[in-house]
């Protein structure tokens, strides 16, 4: 039994590390922000076919470092919540 849980896990690791060798990321929008915003940059990307949403703040804490964002942008379409294709 401890055999098949083990060789379950290992597929699932090999499995989940496989699907993430083969995504598709490239950016479709950039703004950069105000004066207000100078260290902060946002930007649409296109992941496997769908867009996200991204922010970068730079400088987050005072010693540097930076605070990223990523939300999948979404549409309605016939009531229902779907994921926004990249159309490029």
């Amino acid at each position: 039994m401890k055999k098949f849980f083990r060789l379950g896990i290992v597929l699932l690791l090999v499995l989940g590390s496989v699907a993430l060798v083969f995504a598709e990321i490239r950016e479709t929008q950039r703004e950069r922000g105000g004066p207000d915003l100078k260290n902060v940059h946002d930007r649409v990307l296109c992941v496997d076919g769908f867009k996200v949403f991204q922010t970068i703040v730079f400088g987050f804490v005072k010693d540097g470092g930076a605070a990223v964002s990523n939300i999948q942008l979404m549409e309605e379409r016939n009531g229902n919540l779907v994921p926004v294709r990249c159309t490029e």
